[in-house]
């Protein structure tokens, strides 16, 4: 992520880019920063093309009568109402000292205009734009660094290997693997051992038995890695939903594309490209659509809770439950008939 200096006390900041994951960082430094002036500092949310939001920073930008610091952060000023784009503007040179404003725009040319306006403005920018290749990988050191730990190349590409090209679930497996492993430099070979786990079954072996439509080697597999280690759960189904976002990427790529451009489109090592392909001819969106949704349910019953209607937050279940929830689900994405 690539910022301006002092983006954590300027008063106007842009977090331009899709990157959520980057977007929530520099929303947390900008409040970290604004707490330790004003421990007191309140959030206030505002939608930008809620038809109401011209209002809502009108009252922000107000005089409070507690004084405090309050931090407005704009959602999606790509597309701001015209009355809110228009109070921007006009609050650019003159912010009370205790506001402070942080707008989000994915980028693209939607909005354009006005965040433009606001850079010329004197705005501060925090670049928070999808991250491949090179620069996914410096990320991965920058944020292994962050916790004070260092990891080779070879951890780097094993884990995208095993957890696949999203940041965020990167980000969370760099926490896991500073937090689990004892050395302190981490290698190819602690990423590896620790994504076999004591079951020796890797989530990317499931993930491929599932996209390869095995179910019975998907449960044999699954059950073995639950039963020596109950806490695999997760990783396996984080493995899982990475193929099939792979998958979905592959399948839906604009024809015409080269081997590396589809590769860096999907975020897979060019040779991974040839599973996708035998994967694709398995499957059709509707049940890649159903896949997705039955997912999240085992991602829910993995963390110990299923929906039911009527009840908040959904039951509470045991791990015998719990188990039997996560096969339930899994068993259920099938690919269509072939005829």
């Amino acid at each position: 992520m690539a910022t301006k200096s002092g983006v954590d006390s300027a008063q106007l900041v842009l977090a331009v880019g899709k990157e959520s994951v980057l977007t929530q960082r520099v929303i947390a430094t900008v409040l970290a920063a604004a707490r330790k002036v004003d421990p007191n500092t309140v959030r206030q949310d505002i939608a930008a093309n809620h038809e109401d939001a011209s209002v809502e920073l009108t009252q922000a930008l107000s005089p409070s009568l507690f004084g405090e610091l309050t931090v407005v952060v704009i959602s999606g000023i790509d597309g701001a109402t015209d009355a809110l784009a228009e109070l921007l503007i006009s609050s650019i040179s003159q912010i009370p000292e205790n506001v402070r404003i942080l707008a989000t725009h994915p980028g693209g040319v939607k909005g354009k205009k006005l965040l433009d306006t606001l850079r010329k403005g004197g705005a501060l920018e925090a670049t928070c734009a999808e991250l491949k290749g090179a620069d996914l990988q410096s990320a991965l050191v920058a944020e292994f660094k962050r916790h004070g730990r260092k990891a080779t190349s070879e951890a780097i590409q094993q884990l995208q290997t095993s957890v696949g090209s999203g940041l965020g679930d990167l980000m969370a497996a760099v926490s896991q693997l500073c937090a689990d492993v004892e050395e302190n430099l981490i290698d190819g070979e602690a990423v590896s051992r620790y994504y076999e786990g004591v079951s020796d079954v890797m989530g990317w072996q499931i993930s491929d038995d599932m996209w390869n439509a095995k179910p019975v080697e998907v449960l044999e597999k699954l059950r073995w890695a639950l039963e020596s280690d109950s806490s695999s759960a997760i990783p396996l189904l984080i493995a899982i939903s990475n193929g099939l976002r792979g998958l979905i990427k592959y399948a839906s790529a604009p024809a015409g594309m080269s081997e590396g451009e589809l590769a860096g489109l999907v975020g897979v090592p060019p040779w991974r490209l040839k599973f996708f392909r035998t994967q694709k001819q398995k499957w059709n969106p509707e049940q890649l659509a159903m896949a997705a949704r039955l997912l999240t349910l085992a991602d829910r019953a993995s963390k110990g809770t299923v929906y039911e209607i009527g009840v908040p937050g959904g039951l509470s279940l045991e791990h015998a439950q719990s188990r039997y929830q996560i096969e339930k689900a899994l068993m259920a994405i099938r690919p269509p008939v072939q005829k």
